[in-house]
């Protein structure tokens, strides 16, 4: 079986096609590079003192505003609670209902240099017109998501581009029109 020649090994076009071929991986390199400054990366590394935030909201945080548990629930309940104060509503009504219904488990997210781990949590039988989606660092204690209250949504915490992105995808906000008629806020 005869083989079709290679440019690559070609005598008299290796040097044009090892440069150019050069020239590829530099760019796809440094394109991948700025990419990944600009977007959320799921690290594979979690350590065991990490561990302790890959489970749900409500295992860290106590609906009646109790900072209880581990050190980590407490920081935690805390950001929690900062994050819902900047809400404009009742800080601890709205914690009872973000608290009653279902949670995703917390996902750790590299955003820039920091590790940041994601909560989703909403209101039972309202999920899609009550919820947060939450960022966490365990580093600086910072919280900052996107509350969905009664249909209206609001951005705490100053979440940076990447981190309101993340979410929007993650957890996009999807309110049909029988639940908005039933739920949203009337103005």
């Amino acid at each position: 079986m005869k083989r079709s020649p290679d440019l690559f090994m070609r005598p008299g076009r290796a040097p044009l096609a090892r440069r150019a071929g050069a020239l590829l991986l530099c760019l796809a390199a440094f394109g991948c590079k700025a990419e990944a400054q600009g977007q959320a990366v799921a690290p594979a590394d979690i350590t065991p003192a990490s561990s302790v935030y890959k489970t749900e909201l409500f295992n860290l945080v106590d609906p009646d505003g109790n900072q209880y548990g581990s050190p980590a629930g407490r920081q935690v309940s805390a950001a929690f609670d900062q994050l819902l104060g900047q809400a404009g509503q009742d800080p601890k009504l709205l914690r009872k209902r973000l608290l009653s219904g279902p949670a995703v488990q917390g996902a750790l997210w590299r955003i820039g240099a920091s590790h940041e781990w994601l909560y989703q949590i909403c209101q039972a039988n309202q999920c899609n017109v009550t919820n947060v989606a939450m960022f966490y660092d365990e580093q600086s204690h910072r919280a900052a998501g996107r509350l969905v209250y009664r249909c209206a949504t609001q951005w705490l915490g100053n979440p940076g581009d990447t981190e309101k992105a993340l979410i929007e995808k993650q957890y996009p906000v999807s309110i049909d029109a029988d639940d908005a008629a039933i739920f949203c806020k009337k103005k």
